[in-house]
């Protein structure tokens, strides 16, 4: 005996329904770019003695903040952006240790970081650092 098409049929539908009822529902995550092109520099102190170093900046982005970047975790830089899907850009002075929120728009973020010099300091940006990330 073969089973009727609209029994199998519903069956598809219901094991479909209960598949679809039973999955958690997706959610989504804030997300973190690491710039790939970090700030290198090189330093002269009071002393007069020169250092250098290096470190990588990022972008974070949650959807449910949409249009809100939160770059850092570094302070003390300058982050010139430019969001170019709306044309639209600033430049934001990193002072929060924890991160600092940029209204920048949604679209896709593209930017540089700068070290300003600093009392007593002389610092020679022989890199800007760079990247680009997705604003939902």
């Amino acid at each position: 005996m073969r089973p009727h098409p609209s029994l199998v049929a519903g069956a598809a539908v219901g094991v479909a329904g209960a598949l679809l009822f039973g999955a958690p529902l997706a959610t989504a995550e804030p997300t973190e770019t690491v710039f790939p092109i970090p700030v290198a520099g090189v330093g002269i102190g009071v002393t007069g003695l020169p250092s250098a170093g290096h470190f990588y900046m990022t972008a974070t982005t949650d959807p449910h903040t949409p249009g809100v970047t939160r770059v850092g975790p570094y302070t003390g830089v300058f982050v010139h952006w430019r969001n170019i899907s709306t044309g639209e850009g600033g430049i934001t002075y990193l002072d929060n240790p924890g991160g600092t929120q940029v209204r920048t728009g949604s679209g896709t973020v593209v930017a540089t970081v700068t070290v300003p010099d600093r009392a007593g300091t002389r610092v020679i940006a022989l890199v800007p650092g760079a990247g680009a990330w997705s604003v939902p």
